[in-house]
């Protein structure tokens, strides 16, 4: 993963196992990429938020994704930082449209607007 450019945006299978309590679960679940590009370069860990396709849209909890099939939903409150290590397979790209509902529902639940 190393030589591979992972940028914000992205959609990746991701390895969240082992979890505890009530963290998202997932041996081969979707992601999106949050953390921006520059530092995806730099550090050996990336932020994700797990994405859903059985989840209900309660925003700015949940919110819907089209672009990354139908019915899928991010899990805006699940956000993750994890080892690249985790990162399974590229699987594509989140539209613009749908990424800046991301940012706006995670400003929203974590207080940051």
């Amino acid at each position: 993963m190393a030589s591979v450019v992972i940028k914000r945006g992205d959609i990746y299978r991701v390895n969240l196992e082992p979890t505890l309590g009530s963290e998202q679960q997932g041996r081969a679940r979707p992601c999106v990429v949050l953390s921006i590009t520059p530092f995806n370069k730099q550090f050996k860990t990336v932020g994700v938020v797990p994405l859903s396709s059985s989840a209900r849209v309660h925003e700015p909890v949940t919110v819907s994704v089209p672009s990354a099939g139908e019915g899928a939903v991010a899990l805006c409150y699940q956000l993750r930082t994890i080892d690249k290590a985790r990162l399974l397979k590229p699987l594509g790209e989140l539209a613009a449209a749908d990424m800046a509902a991301i940012e706006v529902a995670v400003k929203q639940v974590y207080g940051l607007n």
